[in-house]
């Protein structure tokens, strides 16, 4: 939480002025006008500016998003105070800025044909970047990358570029854990499966973490279904499932293949469900408590085939 000092000082910083202002579009009423930039001087483009009475427990009053210079302008506003909340992509602060805290924010005076400045610093942004390579080498494109920020229950998402980069803006200060999500494989950085192994990467405000990986070789599981008689079954579902019941599934081709790419290491079990509504269990079994246990591992194919009954 902020310091009372801080907050003081930042309210002067942002205090409002009525300023002389042409003509508004509804008679009688007047704006709120001002800027948004961070801590470090840059101005903070896109930020959602939501307007509310001054106690905040209410409905918001309107919303407005900054524009490429980091300027606002809301127009239309009834006699009275206002308070600004500023939407900063993922987390939020009271203008004039850096604080939390609804009762702490400025609440702006509005009068009749005035514009009213409402100028606001806000925390700058950390930022996490890095290059993700794939298991034999080359730029990891369209991997799914996501910031967890355990302790406040947030994520931030983004997907690796052609050339296997990325990059997130996310709120300093918290800790982050980064997952690589290439198809249904996920690891966690640096370089492992098991999420309790990942760094938590602290970032701090208007600075940047790069954090560089390579993906582990992922899991495949393939296999053939037959019939009794040894003929291929065709359009057959075919489930995996994991031990914590997530479940995937695809269809036998007219040879009676299937196979499942970029998979996560770990133990399995697997459904066959055909066309005609027949359904068993590898090895050939007609429940899930008898059905055989399989295990992924990391770069290794699994082959699991199966007769009907």
């Amino acid at each position: 939480m902020y310091r009372r000092s801080v907050i003081a000082a930042l309210v002067g910083i942002g205090a409002s002025a009525a300023l002389s202002a042409p003509a508004l579009a509804q008679p009688g009423t007047g704006s709120l006008a001002g800027s948004v930039r961070d801590t470090r001087g840059e101005v903070v483009a896109d930020a959602e500016i939501t307007v509310y009475p001054p106690d905040t427990s209410g409905n918001y009053v309107t919303k407005v998003r900054t524009d490429a210079t980091g300027r606002f302008r809301v127009t239309g506003l009834e006699k009275g105070s206002y308070k600004l909340l500023i939407g900063l992509g993922g987390w939020f602060e009271w203008a004039p800025g850096r604080t939390d805290d609804a009762t702490a924010a400025t609440a702006y005076p509005v009068a009749a044909g005035r514009t009213t400045r409402a100028d606001s610093i806000v925390t700058a942004a950390g930022v996490i970047t890095g290059r993700l390579a794939s298991a034999t080498g080359g730029p990891a494109a369209g991997v799914a990358v996501t910031a967890d920020d355990e302790e406040h229950a947030r994520a931030w998402n983004t997907t690796t570029g052609a050339d296997g980069r990325y990059s997130l803006r996310v709120p300093p200060g918290s800790s982050y854990v980064l997952t690589f999500t290439d198809g249904h494989f996920q690891q966690f950085a640096p370089h492992t499966v098991d999420r309790d192994q990942a760094t938590r990467h602290t970032v701090r405000s208007g600075r940047t973490l790069r954090v560089d990986d390579r993906l582990l070789p992922a899991a495949t599981l393939t296999g053939r279904l037959v019939d009794a008689a040894g003929a291929p079954v065709a359009a057959a579902d075919v489930s995996f499932i994991t031990m914590n019941a997530f479940e995937l599934t695809t269809t036998t081709g007219a040879d009676g293949r299937y196979r499942f790419d970029k998979l996560s290491p770990g133990d399995i079990k697997v459904r066959f469900h055909t066309a005609d509504g027949r359904e068993q269990w590898a090895y050939g079994k007609l429940t899930y408590d008898e059905a055989e246990t399989f295990t992924l591992s990391l770069g290794a194919v699994t082959t699991v085939d199966d007769r009907l009954l």
